[in-house]
């Protein structure tokens, strides 16, 4: 009696897995490999910078956007507050006088990374003296409607920083190059 009870208990379990385990498959897979991803190696800085895009369940708590430093030392990953990744990719990338890495992304989403020791944070206020423009992550398009996020370099696309509004931006860092949109 007891060997067919546990029988009927994994029985049980069987059926009741073999539903949620491709759900749970599109959780993890979801939450570890990215939807888009592109890195770079700066030429002259034993440095890599990757965006990576995932997909996630609610944009209110992650919007699934991460940039990712990379030295010989040591490597984080930060997320990123740009929401709608699917459609405002675009994220310039900067080289400032003191070797720090800025990234300048859709709606404010604005970053400086040091890299000694390796930390980053917001960018607010309009200074931005001597930086040079790299270029930027974006979308490709690929026959068939396809697309992958590549790096683009400045010499291959001018800088531009979509903001998606008509707002005055002044006051933000490279202003000039702030547009609406960059297409």
């Amino acid at each position: 009696m007891r060997s067919l009870r546990h029988s009927l208990s994994l029985f049980t379990a069987i059926v009741v897995a073999i539903p949620l385990t491709p759900i749970a498959a599109l959780i993890v897979w979801g939450t570890f490999v990215p939807v888009y991803s592109a890195g770079v190696t700066l030429t002259d800085m034993p440095v890599i910078l990757a965006l990576r895009f995932y997909y996630t369940w609610d944009e209110n708590i992650d919007s699934g956007r991460y940039r990712q430093v990379t030295t010989p030392k040591a490597t984080i990953r930060m997320a990123m507050t740009a929401f709608d990744w699917a459609h405002n990719g675009r994220a310039s990338l900067y080289l400032t006088p003191r070797r720090e890495i800025a990234v300048l992304g859709p709606m404010d989403d604005d970053y400086l990374t040091s890299l000694d020791p390796l930390k980053s944070q917001s960018i607010t206020g309009t200074a931005a003296d001597g930086w040079i423009y790299l270029g930027a992550f974006d979308y490709e398009s690929l026959p068939g409607r396809e697309r992958r996020l590549r790096f683009v370099s400045a010499a291959e696309q001018a800088e531009c920083i979509p903001m998606r509004s008509d707002e005055d931006w002044t006051l933000r860092v490279r202003s000039s190059a702030r547009r609406p949109d960059c297409r």
